[in-house]
């Protein structure tokens, strides 16, 4: 090959390297904000500027033309390093650094080599001779260099050096993702060093032919193509180090193909039976993983699943979050892992407290509601005369153990029935009965507590009711008895009115209203929730423990069934319960 066509064909590569760099340049422009952008496209820039004047250098046929080229190659010769350096300044975390003072003095330096460039004819500091090849107009020029040349050269390649450095601690320290971007950098970096042994050593067929401007192409190459390819920029990899290693939940990332591409340090943790599974398809560690895609095909997946990591056996949920690009297409998913083991044993415990719990109470309900109904029995019998006539104060006293007793009777039915709500044991059994089955049993007690307190007991049932409605009677009076205590406790003075009534077409309503204390807005929010009460003066010394009114709103609902509530505070209450309506047809009878 002779000299012009080696030349030639070297135009035709550093012309196809302007190209590519030209067209990687619009593709970065695209993500001009993102930090440290700015700095690759100065870079990139510069590099296709240098390319582009030394092929008018090579091509041109007169002196003073050549000479003029050679004078703007530096251009692009001074910045090309200093960019790529404060390129890898922000990528690497460290652009807090570059203050604008700092930036515009490494860049004021590199702007006076340009203009010592420029001026060279009057200080031949650059070059202090200039001559053509071989005689030749066709080719590079030959030159000898002066002072100042090897100082901007020193300068450059100490640029040169800090990048390779940056990038080589981000190749040994950085995660894994970051170590593949860094690997790519660093592998780009590698041919400006060749391009200058290469001149050092005079291994070059064609020494006049300078290849530092295609070696940092290449370079800008290698650093836009990780760029592009794996967002790098969108975080920082120091940044993303802090932040990812201190995550105490395991994050695994998947790119776009549902392969692994990085792990956290806990993930890896949670998982380090299956050994080292970055780089392999996601199915490698979750075989379900398309069954799951399969139940959530348009939503991320949200699993519980189980893993041993050598010392116990771990309950782990699986969340996922998909990464979508700039034209919406999923490009990769983020799966955040937590361990709920300690959550899952302490549930467990609470299950477990809960059963023992609702066991103690069955068998302190079954244990004391024996001796009181022997307690209510003999005391009905006293109070009926069945052991012989009495006297005033003996009947007085009858009355007073039945209240009592029955009032025990009915806080124990209260909590028996909550830590049966509680574990949702509570059953349902609908039989036919009359509306005066569910009153009748509880008028004596009823009206002995609210005749005590001087207050009227009103009853009224609404002959539009069907004479045999479904439903079962004993949660039925839990929810009368409750009302109407509740009322009776709460009213000092008027009356307290039970009303059966038809409410509408297709249901009933058992209400329940007093002259009483009232409720407060505020408080009417918190009345049926369990163990709340309301303070007040006026209900300060009233006993109980605040389940009543939970006990019904509850019971209400497994009947489907609401409730509703109308008071003021000072001007009583009333409490509406709406029962879904279902008459009988057939007469059925309990089994």
């Amino acid at each position: 090959m002779n000299t012009a066509s080696f030349y030639f064909g070297y135009i035709i590569v550093l012309l196809a390297s302007s190209v590519v760099g030209f067209l990687l340049l619009l593709r970065i422009w695209e993500y001009r904000r993102s930090p440290g952008a700015s700095s690759l496209l100065l870079a990139v820039f510069s590099g296709i500027f240098w390319s582009f004047t030394y092929i008018l250098e090579i091509s041109s046929t007169d002196l003073v033309r050549k000479l003029a080229w050679a004078k703007m190659e530096y251009l692009g010769i001074a910045f090309v390093a200093p960019a790529m350096f404060l390129f890898a300044m922000y990528y690497s975390g460290r652009g807090m650094w570059l203050t604008p003072g700092r930036v515009w003095t490494l860049l004021g330096i590199s702007l006076t080599g340009f203009f010592a460039a420029l001026t060279n004819d009057f200080h031949h500091l650059i070059w202090e001779k200039v001559q053509l090849v071989s005689g030749g107009l066709f080719g590079p020029l030959s030159l000898t260099h002066g002072s100042a040349f090897y100082f901007f050269v020193a300068y450059q390649y100490l640029f040169i050096l800090a990048t390779t450095l940056i990038l080589l601690q981000i190749t040994l320290r950085g995660q894994t993702l970051y170590r593949y971007q860094a690997r790519i950098m660093l592998a780009g970096m590698a041919f400006p060093w060749v391009a200058n042994i290469i001149y050092v050593t005079n291994w070059n067929p064609f020494p006049e032919i300078d290849l530092t401007p295609l070696a940092l192409t290449l370079t800008n190459m290698a650093l836009s193509i990780s760029f592009l390819r794996f967002r790098m920029l969108d975080l920082q990899p120091i940044a993303h180090g802090s932040v990812f290693n201190a995550m105490q939940d395991g994050v695994i990332v998947l790119d776009y193909k549902e392969r692994i591409v990085e792990a956290n340090p806990v993930a890896s943790l949670f998982f380090q039976d299956r050994g080292n599974f970055i780089g392999r398809d996601i199915t490698t560690l979750f075989p379900a993983w398309k069954d799951w895609q399969t139940i959530h095909p348009k939503g991320e997946i949200h699993q519980e699943l189980q893993s041993d990591n050598g010392a116990e056996k771990l309950t782990l949920t699986l969340r996922t979050t998909s990464i979508f690009d700039d034209h919406g297409k999923r490009d990769g998913r983020v799966l955040l892992i937590s361990d709920v083991t300690t959550q899952k044993k302490a549930e467990e415990e609470l299950k477990s407290a809960s059963r023992m719990k609702s066991q103690l109470l069955a068998n302190l309900g079954h244990d004391l509601r024996s001796p009181l109904g022997a307690i209510i029995g003999y005391a009905e019998m006293l109070k009926d005369g069945s052991f012989g006539v009495m006297s005033v104060n003996q009947e007085k006293a009858s009355a007073e153990i039945l209240d009592a007793a029955n009032q025990l009777l009915s806080f124990i039915n209260n909590i028996v029935g909550q830590a049966q709500i509680e574990t949702g044991k509570i059953i349902l059994r609908e039989y036919p009965f009359d509306v005066e089955e569910v009153i009748g049993p509880l008028l004596s007690t009823l009206n002995y507590h609210a005749t005590k307190k001087g207050i009227t007991l009103i009853e009224y049932i609404d002959p539009t009711l069907p004479k045999k409605m479904l439903g079962d009677q004993f949660w039925l009076r839990q929810i009368v008895m409750n009302l109407v205590h509740n009322a009776v406790k709460f009213t000092s003075e008027g009356s307290v009115t039970v009303r059966f009534m038809k409410f509408e077409e297709s249901s009933w309503a058992i209400q329940v209203a007093d002259t009483g204390i009232g409720i407060s807005q505020d408080a009417q929010k918190r009345v049926f929730e369990a163990f709340e009460q309301v303070n007040s003066v006026e209900n300060s010394n009233q006993n109980g423990f605040g389940l009543g009114l939970s006990i019904v709103a509850k019971l209400t609902s497994i009947m489907n069934g609401r409730i509703e509530l109308n008071s003021e505070a000072g001007k009583g209450s009333t409490f509406t319960v709406i029962i879904p309506l279902r008459e009988v047809t057939e007469e059925r009878k309990p089994s």
